[in-house]
């Protein structure tokens, strides 16, 4: 049955070509979306546990955007006057509060923007990740910079090298280079935070208070507590992530609205392609039934050929969403908030199992009609079309 199912789809290669197509799409853009969704919600989670960081505290404004941005290296429009370090270090709940200062340094002539982000020890207490691939894991002079992993790759610098930044005019000494993380910190350029203050004209200011507490219990206590401070607003890490992902979960539901419309388009195509090739074939079938085929053999027949259509259609897919993922990766990244450092599409067993199971389910449904048609076929038609 196998055997002759493939020839009869093999007639009509044209036909054959565009169906499949139809389906690989469908499932291409399905498991993208969904593989997109996983990616995106266990980076997110990743990045935000290895942060470190419990709550932050950002100038008054959008607090998500304001906490997104910190966390990504990203400047902020306003900052936050250097008492308010002062009124966070003083509440009991506070086990850690690390100051930052964050710039952007653009560089127009290579077409890259460097982020430097100024911090003072406080920083080891929330960066868990910290430690130097080589060098010093901390300043000694006041012009000494530590560079992420990435950053120090980009500049092709090592430890006891000159650092010069024309746009700055300012000539420092790398220290170190840290160890990969994983996150956004490795392509940034950290500095002393009283050095980025004097550099960037921001005596006294801050982008960013990041706070871990003693016990997490003690959060919502703290956040009313720290929410007084004037001119700043504080955002928990939860509800960050909450915010993001119920964000995700409304692009995500139309998105899905759109795939169920190409995955019922690609459904309508085979249900097409195989009445098409009933009509075509009924002699043939009605001389199957002639020589002792049942019905359920002809039905069986038809409903093989749409699972070979859906099975042929959705490889194709899970190859184009696996061979393109890269380039669809980098397309979707800038509309994503704090979208992770990497592995933002992935595609797990668990994914192109449920995708593969419901393409053939929706193949089983639409042969339904095509093979009951086949089946109710009367064995003497094939003599009148003789």
């Amino acid at each position: 049955m196998l055997r002759l199912a493939l020839r009869n789809l093999w007639r009509r290669p044209l036909r054959l070509a565009l169906t499949v197509a139809g389906v690989a799409l469908g499932v291409s853009v399905w498991l993208g979306l969904m593989g997109l969704g996983d990616g995106y919600r266990r980076g997110l989670r990743t990045e935000l546990d290895r942060a470190g960081v419990q709550l932050m505290l950002v100038p008054l404004g959008c607090p998500y955007d304001a906490a997104a941005r910190v966390l990504k290296g990203r400047t902020l429009e306003t900052s936050l006057p250097a008492s308010a370090l002062e009124a966070v270090r003083s509440d009991p709940a506070v086990a850690v509060a690390a100051p930052l200062l964050i710039a952007a340094v653009p560089r127009p002539s290579e077409q890259r923007t460097d982020l430097w982000v100024g911090l003072d020890p406080a920083a080891r207490g929330i960066k868990p990740w910290w430690h130097a691939k080589s060098g010093r894991d901390w300043f000694a002079e006041t012009n000494g910079v530590i560079l992420g992993s990435e950053a120090a790759q980009l500049e092709l610098r090592s430890p006891g090298d000159a650092l010069h930044s024309p746009e700055l005019s300012e000539t420092f000494r790398v220290e170190g280079v840290l160890e990969r993380s994983g996150t956004s910190d490795d392509s940034l350029f950290f500095i002393p935070l009283a050095r980025a203050q004097q550099i960037f004209g921001e005596q006294d200011r801050l982008t960013a208070v990041a706070v871990r507490l003693r016990d997490p219990a003690e959060l919502r206590g703290a956040v009313e507590r720290l929410q007084q401070i004037p001119g700043a607003q504080v955002v928990t890490m939860t509800e960050m992530m909450g915010t993001f992902l119920r964000l995700l979960g409304t692009v995500r539901t139309l998105l899905l609205a759109l795939t169920l419309v190409a995955v019922a388009v690609a459904a309508l195509g085979v249900l097409n392609t195989l009445l098409a090739a009933v009509v075509e074939r009924t002699p043939e079938l009605c001389l199957l039934r002639a020589v002792g085929a049942s019905r359920l053999q002809i039905m069986g027949l038809v409903t093989v050929e749409a699972l070979l259509l859906a099975l042929l259609g959705a490889l194709l897919g899970i190859a184009l969403t696996v061979g393109a993922g890269e380039g669809l990766e980098q397309a979707v990244r800038p509309l994503i908030p704090l979208a992770p450092a990497r592995g933002l599409l992935q595609v797990g067993p668990d994914r192109i199992a449920q995708c593969l199971g419901a393409v053939l389910a929706g193949a089983i449904a639409a042969a339904a009609y095509p093979a009951w048609r086949a089946g109710r076929l009367p064995p003497a038609q094939a003599a009148r079309s003789e």
